[in-house]
């Protein structure tokens, strides 16, 4: 196919083309050089795979993209390698039935334009009708460039409206400074744990392995190995979804494997006896899952207030701080930073390091120390 004239009509020059997958497609020019400069356009789009059709993307509304979006992410996951935990898709789902779909939804994508996505995230309004806070600006947009990056992968647009030129989205909020991490030492931690009553053995383990709450709360007798080397099994977890509890994956979506202190491992055995292997280590009354919220009122707080009595000094960790608290006890004993990724359930250790990049500090002396140590054994000078 090439450039022909036409016998009548105003645009008298017509463009004719076939896409990759065999459809034959036309458009008219005034002149023969528009005509010319299209056609080349085009073929060298179709020979190269990037050509894009404009009339797929006038034809698919933002709604009907957010639902084949939606679908892969739990299916296959937003990048393709496993699905997202039901936390992530509740998210997705609450933003975008929230925020997304009241604004776009009726919106083919071809008429999503970068400035418009600005404006909206820059003046967003919560569900009150008040200005939306930073967190919410920033994981709304963040979302939404997801979601119209997909479009883009699918061969839809040739680039994602929610991105500048540059691929920058600078409307959209910095991430929200999160809380300082809180590091218990040992003694801290051990006082603690025995003043969580009925839940010192629970304390302990979150603060020297490192489990999230979804996880330890659904830890299992069947997931305990004991022995000269005893440790535990994280494959699952606890998620709060619209109220309910949900069992599913871990947040990496990963499983491992993490050592146990055996002191801690004498007195969770000593806790298994007959139990069931599917018994959960750790429960409410009556066998019920633990709430976090709940327990925190009930029980965790009210043990950091006992603490408080007799150390005024003490520091008010979450139960999250407990995790990290594990992490920095791990580094402190002089753990690599594998073995921290592990205990921490990173996906990578680059992450490990990103995150307490400040502990890892103090290594550096100590490396220096250690190689000193050894020249002057060598009484080398």
């Amino acid at each position: 196919m090439a450039v022909t004239k036409l016998s009548s009509g105003v645009k008298r020059w017509q463009a004719d083309w076939t896409t990759a997958d065999g459809r034959r497609k036309r458009k008219r020019f005034l002149t023969k050089r528009e005509a010319d400069d299209h056609w080349h356009e085009m073929t060298r789009a179709v020979r190269n795979g990037v050509y894009i059709d404009p009339r797929a993307a006038s034809k698919l509304t933002v709604d009907e993209l957010y639902r084949e979006w939606i679908q892969r992410v739990a299916t296959l996951g937003a990048k393709g390698r496993k699905p997202a935990s039901p936390k992530t898709l509740d998210n997705y789902r609450r933003c975008y039935e929230n925020y997304v779909g009241p604004h776009w939804g009726a919106t083919p994508i071809s008429k999503v334009h970068y400035d418009d996505v600005a404006a909206w995230i820059i003046g967003l309004k919560g569900k009150d009708g008040q200005p939306a806070g930073d967190a919410t600006r920033h994981d709304v947009g963040l979302y939404f460039g997801r979601l119209m990056g997909h479009a883009v992968k699918r061969r839809l647009l040739t680039a994602n409206p929610a991105k500048d030129a540059l691929g920058q989205t600078d409307y959209i909020p910095a991430r929200v400074r999160q809380r300082a991490h809180v590091y218990l030492t040992m003694p801290q931690l051990a006082a603690l744990a025995r003043a969580c009553k009925g839940f010192e053995l629970m304390v302990m383990l979150a603060g020297t392995c490192g489990l999230r709450w979804g996880e330890i709360t659904a830890l299992t007798h069947g997931d305990l190995k004991f022995g000269a080397k005893p440790s535990l099994s994280v494959n699952k977890a606890y998620t709060e979804i619209g109220g309910k509890l949900v069992l599913g994956p871990t947040k990496s979506g990963e499983n491992r494997v993490v050592p146990l202190p055996k002191v801690v491992a004498e007195r969770l055995e000593a806790t298994t006896g007959a139990t069931s292997p599917g018994t959960r280590v750790f429960s409410g009354g009556r066998g019920s899952a633990l709430r976090n919220g709940t327990w925190t009122k009930r029980h965790y707080s009210p043990a950091i207030a006992r603490v408080r009595t007799e150390d005024p000094d003490f520091p008010r960790p979450t139960f999250h701080d407990l995790r990290h608290t594990a992490v920095s006890l791990a580094i402190s004993s002089g753990a690599n930073v594998k073995v921290v990724q592990r205990i921490a359930g990173h996906a990578s250790a680059t992450m490990t390091l990103d995150t307490y990049a400040g502990l890892f500090d103090h290594d550096l002396h100590d490396s220096a120390e250690r190689l000193n140590q050894a020249l002057e054994a060598m009484n080398w000078k």
